[in-house]
């Protein structure tokens, strides 16, 4: 809403009210707002009227004010004289409100005299603004929307139950909107208490507000309704033409613009403007739209509005449109329509086959409709000028085909819409497919086209394409806005996208609605304020537009008036800097980074803190979403980040979460506080982006915060340096790996709406230059994912001239560091001389003199990867490398090189070469778990290693390593170490100490540590965590119990499908359905032993649940063989109600499975058999939410095909003796006895064509959205379907 200030003086009413004060009627009013409902507060005392000093006027004075007046509730509180100095007596030092009281008389106040005689002057006099009393929400802007009043308490909508037009024209000329267009009702009622306002209004449409139109209550205060009331009020309201002859059907087009008739240009006006207008005239179709002087010579007044008709709109006002930037037009060149009127018109038919020729007349604008109302529009491209072109015909929308579409075509298609000059013609659906017919294919316009349907094609309805190659313009008329700034997201310099270029916006005569309005559709409040200061901006750069005038009724910039699109509409020392919301700025300091820290705020020159009395989440949410950075993850009290300094901002801040900027909440007042630095309030924060759904911090899905949810980055030109300034942020070192094509697997598939164009050194990626997707819409395949490594660079040193020699040394985390020689294999070294471009590794030669700087990772190569970083590595319990004892590698360089070959046959002496550096190296077997009597992820921590549970010790455990231990378990991201539990029962070892985790290490086996040792601490040292996801063991039936046992499907047709539902904390409860895909109805269908997943069912389609929601936003990667394992919010966390409860169906269970089995032969019998008892061994024994003594952890290497884990106590697979199967029994069934394992051939247990697989446990043969399955379990073999 526009404050005004004072130098707006059409608010002259105000409104008086009587109250007592000390035996004194005191009168309250607003003076010099725009309206009744804002402006300076002024009382009246002794017949004279006075201002309130604004020292210690608050939200909550303003809001009893507001009250009082009938006013709504309060919007501002601008200070310092906005609405300018008052006259006279100042009444009032103080008021202190509790913002609950009916009069400002009520509040606690000074005494009522002139405190001028005390050195107090109006240079301080105190301002608000009030909502009003009636309001429009919901809508594209003020003037659209349900219509709601105020309370005193709450808004409340009103029913559409004998709501009248007049009532609307009354709140439409209230608001400042111009005249209802539209009234609708049988809008739903989105609160869940479904309150609704207990008067019907009985306005006249005379009445200067609504408030005074006489009201009827509603009989027992329950009013006949269907739902609320929407309105549309518009300042484009009425259309006439004006002729010199009698018709009444045709002339020249004038509309009536906020009261007053202008004629409308001839410019860009098209046959689907003129359509709509005979259409809203009852004057049939148009016939023709000669330009030039027509009939009647146009006014002084035209107006520059540029309507982007379809067509099939039935009023004028329906259509966009756009005014900014609007050339003069010279006297006569006005828009003239020829109707058809009431006769029956024969219009001429469309010949698809003919092509016109470039100088036609039927290339003009005074074209005739075809018969068969073909219409043409843009959409998904976020305007009327950019988008995926589609065409109405036979009452179907469908799209044009991409196969040589080109500029030409692409300026047919501008022409006709009215949108400019085309600057791009767009393929491959770079807007999103479309749906229904492709209409036309193989388009070869000439440019000059008066319809794009004219051009030759193949033939209508003719093609040989899908929708992912649907074609898009971008037109010059399609508009964008941003504001730059190095370190400022709401203030910079005002830039406009126009003519395919980002050029300067000049600031003459920019008032303060304009900056309302500029500052709202960019996000960044209602409010802001205009930059003089600044100096000469660097560089240079179109300057697009001057002499913008926004009016009340504009929603967004483009509506606005101004003068004609100019290279230099300007000066340089003109161009606009505006600072949203004022002048105040946001900060983190001293947390290590820009998105935790102390708060500080900047006002007046000054960085100021704010004091953390009542300081919760709710305001740090605020804080973070105002910074961009993410999600709030803690509100620190008592200076956690350092004591601050300067002046203390806010105190007691009150917010609810959702407010724009931090200062907005409810606060005792600016300035106002009884506290000091040592009570500093800090914020931790999430960041604006990180990598989702990796192994860990460092790798996966980027995406960034929107402020109100995660939403990932698109593929589309996504380069390097922006990796690279990702990785950097979320300090994981250097990218190391970009893959683009990752499906969206959300159901809106919603994705960022700009590309960012890093150079590589920005320290932050919200500080990268970002272009947006033209419409909002990027150009992808996917989303895209990176992988971040400390381990980036390898090098081989030496003193010889050979680059393909030497000790390997690595750049870890910025420094280069040389590899210990220790468990150095030829794996290993095969990976860096094929990463350095060297051929292959000849041999591993070790003891070398190295570097004092050894690093004792331990890396995991099978050899065949092109990358060191790609290998597994080990940190955990590795020895102190001896000085000298390095990595050194040879490798053949450039020449043809054969490695030997592995002899599995063949067992090597434990101390022989072969057997220590210089071989592939087998890695050891890792598991982690909890031990607990009743929880589940609370416990000892125990560690497998050489074949034995053992315990870890707690010496140093930070807050990073027990972070790492927690999300590997999948219990949570954060825990603690519990130093106050006894000690612990029994014996064991205690394998491992002093481990040390960092930020870049995805498991605990990457992180540094002491050596392995059976004792490697006190029996007191042994630790016990308590992770953030600890809950208590529950079970339906009895405890322990699996996961299996703890969902349930209900309200299906049989007993694999249905409503979700898990047990937690004693009770079932529902899934809510945000998020819910086809991944996680597969994780579903598997746990439950249900087979394939055929549906993901939202909406509670099989009944709503009762009880609790339980889970909300789970994300599966479809993968996983529990709900348990998979990432959700916290439990019982949900906004969902049980309309939303989330389904399944599923393709039927194990037993149809095993019932199929019997066909197979006794020897594949015996294997379904092993099978059975293998899946029934595995469900029992999940990792997850399910007992921590039942679980085991088997360490992913994320390859596709299927793996065989080694059993501990068993010779590796390689050390073995492998027996081959004969080729008679080699019939898609294999056994290999190599490591006790049991592989079965996918296409072999597939029973034939056409049939079902019975082998598919995690999707269809062919089917690569999912790994093999894996089902092992320690101490048995393990039994894969590859």
């Amino acid at each position: 809403m526009a404050l005004g200030r004072r130098l707006s003086l059409r608010g002259l009413c105000v409104l008086l009210l009587g109250t007592v004060v000390g035996g004194q009627v005191l009168e309250l009013r607003l003076k010099d707002g725009a309206h009744r409902c804002e402006g300076r507060v002024e009382v009246k005392h002794q017949g004279e009227w006075g201002t309130v000093d604004d020292g210690s006027w608050s939200w909550k004075d303003a809001s009893v004010a507001c009250r009082q007046l009938g006013c709504g509730v309060a919007v501002g509180i601008p200070q310092e004289a906005y609405f300018g100095p008052g006259v006279g007596p100042i009444w009032l030092s103080y008021t202190s409100c509790e913002g609950v009281e009916s009069t400002v008389s009520d509040c606690r106040h000074s005494n009522i005299k002139d405190y001028r005689n005390d050195s107090y002057i109006h240079d301080w006099d105190a301002g608000v603004v009030c909502s009003g009393f009636v309001r429009l929400a919901g809508g594209d802007g003020p003037c659209s929307g349900r219509v709601e009043v105020y309370s005193g308490e709450a808004w409340i909508p009103v029913s559409d139950g004998n709501f009248t037009l007049p009532t609307a024209q009354v709140i439409c000329a209230e608001l400042g909107c111009g005249k209802a267009v539209s009234v609708q009702g049988h809008e739903l009622f989105r609160e869940s208490d479904g309150q609704v306002w207990a008067e019907e209004f009985r306005c006249e449409g005379e009445e200067p507000e609504l408030r005074v139109c006489p009201r009827v209550p509603y009989p027992g205060g329950t009013c006949h309704h269907s739902g609320a009331a929407q309105l549309v009020c518009s300042a484009y309201s009425e259309v006439r033409l004006m002729t010199n002859g009698s018709s009444q059907c045709e002339g020249q087009v004038e509309m009536n613009i906020s009261g007053r008739w202008r004629a409308l240009c001839a410019s860009h006006w098209t046959l689907a403007n003129a359509n709509v207008v005979c259409r809203q005239l009852g004057c049939g179709v148009a016939i023709s739209t000669p330009g030039g002087p027509h009939l009647a010579e146009g006014g002084d007044q035209i107006s520059t509005a540029r309507f982007h008709c379809s067509g099939a709109e039935s009023f004028l006002w329906s259509c966009p449109v756009t005014v900014l930037g609007g050339p003069d037009y010279f006297h006569g060149n006005t828009a003239s329509v020829i109707c058809s009127g009431n006769q029956t018109q024969v219009l001429p038919q469309c010949n698809d086959s003919v092509s016109e020729p470039a100088d036609s007349a039927a290339s003009v604008v005074s074209t005739p409709y075809c018969s068969d109302s073909r219409q043409l529009r843009l959409v998904d491209g976020g305007g009327p000028c950019a988008g995926r072109v589609e065409i109405l015909d036979q009452g179907s929308w469908g799209t044009i085909c991409d196969d040589g579409w080109d500029l030409d075509d692409a300026r047919v298609v501008c022409r006709q819409l009215g949108c400019g000059e085309a600057l791009n013609a767009t393929g491959s659906a770079h807007f999103g497919a479309g749906s229904g017919p492709i209409w036309l294919d193989d388009l070869n316009c000439t440019g000059k086209e008066s319809h794009v349907w004219r051009c030759p094609s193949r033939g209508w309805g003719r093609h040989d394409c899908r929708h992912k190659q649907d074609a898009g313009v971008i037109c010059s008329e399609f508009l964008a806005l941003r504001m730059v700034s190095e370190d400022q997201q709401c203030a910079g310099w005002l830039e406009v996208f126009y003519n395919g270029t980002w050029g300067s916006v000049c600031r003459s005569t920019m008032e303060d609605i304009t900056v309302s309005v500029i500052c709202r559709q960019l996000g960044c409040g209602d409010s802001g304020t205009l930059n003089s200061s600044l100096g000469l901006r660097e560089g240079s750069r179109p300057r697009w537009v001057d002499g913008i005038r926004c009016r009340k009724t504009d929603t967004s910039l483009w509506q606005c008036p101004s003068d004609p699109w100019n290279y230099t509409s300007c000066s340089p020392k003109e161009e606009a800097y505006i600072s949203c919301e004022g002048s105040r700025q946001l900060r983190l300091v001293d947390g290590g980074g820009p998105c935790a820290g102390r708060v500080e705020i900047l006002d007046q020159g000054s960085w100021g803190t704010i004091c953390d009395y009542s300081w919760d989440l709710d305001d740090a949410r605020v804080v973070c979403r105002q910074l961009g950075c993410g999600k709030a993850l803690e509100a620190t009290r008592s200076s956690s980040f350092g004591a601050g300094s300067g002046p203390i901002w806010l105190n007691n801040l009150k917010c609810t979460g959702k407010e724009s900027h931090v200062w907005r909440c409810s606060s005792w007042g600016w300035g106002k506080h009884y506290c000091d630095h040592s009570e500093d309030a800090g914020v931790i924060c999430s960041g604006f982006v990180h990598l989702a759904r990796g192994d860990g911090p460092c790798s996966g899905r980027v995406e960034v915060y929107s402020g109100e949810a995660w939403i990932p980055v698109s593929d589309g030109n996504f380069t390097l340096p922006t990796a690279q300034v990702i990785c950097a942020e979320l300090g994981c070192g250097k990218a190391v790996s970009v893959q683009g094509q990752v499906p969206f697997r959300e159901s809106n598939a919603r994705y960022w709406a700009e590309e960012f164009r890093c150079e590589g050194e920005e320290p932050e990626l919200r500080v990268c230059p970002r272009v947006p997707c033209p419409g909002g819409t990027c150009h992808h395949s996917g989303a895209v994912q990176v992988v971040c490594s400390v381990y980036t660079d390898v090098r081989l040193v030496t003193n010889s001239s050979s680059q393909c020699e030497g000790q390997v040394e690595m750049n870890i985390s910025g420094r280069w560091r040389a590899l210990c020689a220790s468990h150095w294999g030829l794996a290993n070294a095969n990976v860096v001389c094929r990463q350095l471009g060297c051929g292959v590794a000849i041999s591993t030669p070790n003891g070398a003199e190295g570097s004092d700087q050894l690093w004792k990772a331990r890396f995991h190569c099978s050899g065949t990867e092109s990358f060191l970083w790609k290998c597994p590595v080990t940190v955990l319990g590795v020895p102190d490398c001896s000085h000298g004892n390095t990595a050194s590698v040879i490798c053949s360089g450039n020449q043809t090189q054969v490695l030997p070959q592995c002899d599995h046959f063949v067992s090597e002496p434990a101390g022989s070469a072969a057997s220590e550096e210089s071989a592939p190296y087998c890695s050891e077997f890792l598991a982690l778990r909890m031990v607990s009597e009743d929880q589940q992820c609370a416990g000892w921590l125990e560690v497998f290693y050489n074949g034995t549970w053992g315990s870890v010790c707690r010496s140093p455990m930070d807050d990073v390593t027990v972070s790492i231990i927690c999300s590997q378990l999948g219990c949570g991201d954060s825990g603690s170490v519990n130093t106050s539990v006894g000690l612990r029962e029994g014996s064991r070892p205690r394998w491992v100490d002093l481990i040390q985790c960092r930020k870049t290490d995805t498991s605990l086996w990457q992180c540094p540590s002491g050596p392995w040792k059976y004792s490697s601490c006190s029996p007191k040292e042994e630790a016990y965590i308590s992770c953030a996801g600890s809950r208590p063991k529950s079970c339906p039936t009895a405890a322990p119990c699996t996961d299996r046992e703890k969902l349930q499907l209900r309200g299906g047709d049989s007993e694999c499908s249905g409503r979700v539902e898990v047990w937690h904390s004693g009770s079932w409860g529902t899934v809510c359905d945000d998020s819910w895909s086809l991944a996680e109805a597969e994780v579903v269908c598997q746990q439950l032993g249900c087979g394939q997943a055929l549906e993901a069912v939202p909406a509670a389609t099989f009944g709503p649940g009762n009880g609790s929601i339980w889970l909300d936003g789970v994300r599966c990667g479809g993968r996983e063989s529990s709900l348990w394992d998979c990432a959700a919010e916290p439990w019982g966390q949900s906004d969902c109600k049980h309309e939303e409860d989330a389904g399944v169906r599923c393709s039927g269970d194990f037993s149809d499975l095993l019932a199929d089995l019997s066909a197979l032969s006794s020897y594949e019998d015996a294997l379904a058999e092993a099978v059975y008892e293998e899946l029934d061994y595995r469900l029992t024994q999940k990792e997850g939410l399910g007992s921590p003594d039942q679980r085991t952890d088997v360490p992913a290497e994320n390859y596709d095909d299927a793996e065989e884990v080694p059993v501990p106590g068993t010779p590796p697979a390689f050390q073995g003796s492998e027996e081959e199967v004969p080729p008679e029994k080699d019939d898609g069934v294999r056994s290999s006895q190599t490591g006790s394992c049991l592989n079965f051939s996918r296409e072999a247990a597939d029973p034939g064509e056409g049939e079902e697989s019975l082998w598919l446990l995690q999707g269809k043969k062919g089917d690569t959205g999912y790994d093999d399955a894996e089902l092992s379990a320690l101490g048995t073999s393990p039994v894969t379907f590859s």
